[in-house]
This record gives structure tokens, C-alpha cells and sequence, in this order.
């Protein structure tokens, strides 16, 4: 099983979907969340584990999470970690040109191969990022003028850096600078879509002649990138807007079933529970 879906941060669902913070951290429970994450460590040492795999993280350690990776953070109890962390909206990337699209492909390739999430930096690349990210969250912190603007620029110096410095550490990376583009476009826009209609009557058949690929396929590619199948990865948007409703909402409990994409009442119930571990109705007692 999956560590509880979703995490999320305070203004995601804002216009401005950026969140930057600098933090003190001895220990992150295994967790997965459905934005992208950057990490950067100033100081301090630990481990790291993405998707089953282990890394070292010291000062200069920049990490890329992308959505639906399981990850966990544990501090080295004598030298906890000090971390920038930027967190933003997958869609932030749809928004570029094509011009830039070379940035957005590198992001989703980088998902779909074997290429590592982290990069070790030193020197002048180490200064140079972390400048970048001292600039990220002061812009953050502050109501400049334009301030969306320079956000975004700093957020799309900060992955051009990674990806660059990714490149440069591991060639081998380059040699499939091609290899699984198409199905990395494919898959995106198969979340994206979602991520826009899991309110509404969605199957695998309907994605099917969306996206004009066979319902076979669609599943392998959610079983196979995910670990989760595609009723479930649907179920699971549709209950965290479920809970969203549930916490801020006096909405009966039918109508949030309705409103989260539920084709009943019961199914709701029951998905939620499966989910959550607990009835809609108990779940709103704990919030209140």
C-alpha cells in the first residue's frame, strides 16, 4: 500500500500555485503527493529514500521529486538538515511555450527513465543555486510588484540548473535524450487531463478514445509508472476533494459524493473508507 494520499501545501490551490520555505528537518514520513518538489540541503547530513532507493544527502544535495514518487527524509540525529524546499504546480510547466519546451520535456523524461532525482553539487554550482533559492523565498516572503513574474523566472532558473547539473553528472542520461519522450508527453497529458475532469463520468474506455490508445494500455502504463491502477488513481483524487469539501464545508455528505465525481452514494462510502480508514461522516467529526 501507498502511504496516505495526498499531501499538500497551504496555497496550491491558489492562482499562484509556489510554496518556498527554509526548515530545520530531522525526519519526513514515507509520503507521495501529486505536485513537484525541490530540494536544496544547505547543511547537515542524511538519507533520503525515493521509491525504494537510498541517497546520501549532504550540503549541496539538490533533489527533484516528481509527482507520485514515495519519498522519506531521516536527519542524522547529531547533524539535522537545514533544506530549502520549493513546492509547485505540475501546471506551472504546462504554461511554457513551445519554445521552452525543451525544459518541460526534460522534467517528464526524467520521470519516465532511470535518470536519478538528485544531483550532488560543489563549488560555484552549489553557490550559485542556493543563491538562486535565497532569492526564491525572499521574493516568496515579500508583496514585490510583479511578484509572480519574478517567482516563476527564479522557480525555471532553478530546474534549468538541476537539469544541467544532472547532464553533466551522469552522460549516460543524454545518450536516451529522446527515448521515451513521446510516451512521457503521452502519460502527462493523460494526468493532466484528469487532474481537469476527475469530477465528471471518467473510465478507462472513455480515456481510451481520448487519448486513442487501447484500454490495455492505459493500464499497463498507470501499473507499470504508478504501481496503482487506474481506478484507484482516480478514487484517490476523488476522495481528497472529498475530504477538502468535508473539512470546510457543512455540504451533506451526498451531494460532497456527487460533487467529488461519485457516480453513488454507496460506492462513495465505501471507496472513502477504504481510503481514509474511516466513514465520510467520522472524518468530518475529527476535523471539526
Amino acid at each position: 500500500m501507498y502511504p496516505e494520499y495526498l499531501f499538500e501545501y497551504p496555497n496550491m490551490s491558489s492562482s499562484l500555485p509556489i510554496y518556498v520555505k527554509r526548515k530545520r528537518q530531522m525526519k519526513t514520513p514515507a509520503h507521495r503527493h501529486d505536485f513537484v518538489e525541490l530540494t536544496l540541503v544547505v547543511s547537515g547530513k542524511g538519507m533520503e529514500t525515493i521509491n525504494g532507493e537510498a541517497h546520501e544527502m549532504l550540503p549541496g544535495t539538490f533533489v527533484l521529486l516528481l509527482p507520485y514518487q514515495v519519498h522519506e527524509i531521516v536527519s542524522h540525529p547529531n547533524h539535522p538538515l537545514d533544506l530549502y524546499i520549493c513546492n509547485f504546480s505540475l501546471d506551472l510547466l504546462s504554461e511554457l511555450d513551445d519554445k521552452e519546451w525543451g525544459l518541460h520535456e526534460y522534467v517528464l523524461r526524467n520521470r519516465m527513465s532511470e535518470q536519478r532525482a538528485f544531483v550532488q553539487l560543489k563549488g560555484s554550482r552549489f553557490e550559485e543555486i542556493r543563491q538562486c533559492f535565497s532569492e526564491l523565498l525572499h521574493e516568496y516572503d515579500n508583496d514585490h510588484p510583479f511578484k509572480s513574474m519574478v517567482l516563476k523566472a527564479h522557480l525555471m532558473r532553478a530546474i534549468a540548473q538541476y537539469a544541467r547539473s544532472n547532464l553533466s553528472q551522469w552522460p549516460s542520461s543524454s545518450e536516451r535524450s529522446l527515448k521515451g519522450a513521446t510516451n512521457a508527453r503521452s502519460i502527462w497529458s493523460i494526468i493532466h487531463y484528469i487532474h481537469k475532469h476527475y469530477q465528471d463520468k471518467l473510465t478507462l474506455v472513455s480515456l481510451s478514445e481520448q487519448f486513442r490508445l487501447p484500454p490495455s494500455t492505459l493500464s499497463e502504463m498507470f501499473i507499470q509508472q504508478y504501481g496503482i491502477h487506474f481506478t484507484d488513481f482516480l478514487h484517490e483524487l476523488r476522495v481528497r476533494h472529498a475530504c477538502a469539501l468535508l473539512r470546510a464545508t457543512d455540504m451533506p455528505i451526498a451531494d460532497v459524493a456527487e460533487e467529488s465525481g461519485f457516480g453513488s452514494y454507496s460506492s462513495f462510502v465505501r471507496v472513502f473508507h477504504k481510503t481514509k480508514g474511516l466513514s465520510p461522516k467520522d472524518y468530518r467529526g475529527c476535523t471539526t
